[in-house]
């Protein structure tokens, strides 16, 4: 009887029912957590996606802005990513000017479609102003499942971001 005792005193450790209770509290604490977490993931995302779509905007404008002040026209589609990201042809005239800007920035796309761009490439549709030809009316920016549309005011808090 004493050896048993002994045995019994000398017991050192967690039981089973113990590991169960904390393992079954960390999964709750995950429940609560992880959730939130992505959402802060996803929010970042667009932020991010947000500052790309400024970039084209910002730059989309600066050469437009560039052509008018020397009397040159943009042709239509010119300041698409189809346009500046196409390797044969080689961008010129107002595409070469976009992709001088934006090259090291972003992976630009050459496809003539959203449905066609690779994953991680940049896909964006300029408008220009049917009024001013030296103004941007809208950006329209397509990456990695997210869309974003910049209008004329071009500041990035009017920007909308819809998920695809």
């Amino acid at each position: 009887m004493e050896l048993i005792n002994r045995i019994k005193k000398n017991r050192k450790g967690f039981t089973l029912v113990e590991i169960i209770v904390v393992l079954v509290i960390l999964a709750i604490l995950a429940a609560f957590t992880i959730p939130t977490m992505l959402g802060f993931v996803e929010e970042a995302r667009g932020k991010a996606l947000i500052a790309e779509a400024r970039s084209v905007y910002l730059a989309s404008q600066a050469t437009a802005t560039e052509y008018e002040g020397t009397g040159q026209t943009i042709a239509t589609g010119a300041l698409n990513s189809a346009s500046v990201g196409a390797t044969t042809p080689a961008p010129t005239g107002a595409s070469l000017t976009m992709k001088n800007y934006l090259d090291d920035d972003l992976d630009i796309s050459d496809a003539a479609a959203v449905a066609d761009v690779a994953d991680g490439d940049s896909f964006w549709v300029v408008t220009l102003d049917s009024a001013n030809a030296g103004k941007i009316d809208k950006v329209v920016y397509t990456k990695n499942g997210y869309e974003i549309t910049i209008d004329k005011t071009g500041t990035a808090t009017g920007a909308t971001v819809k998920k695809l």
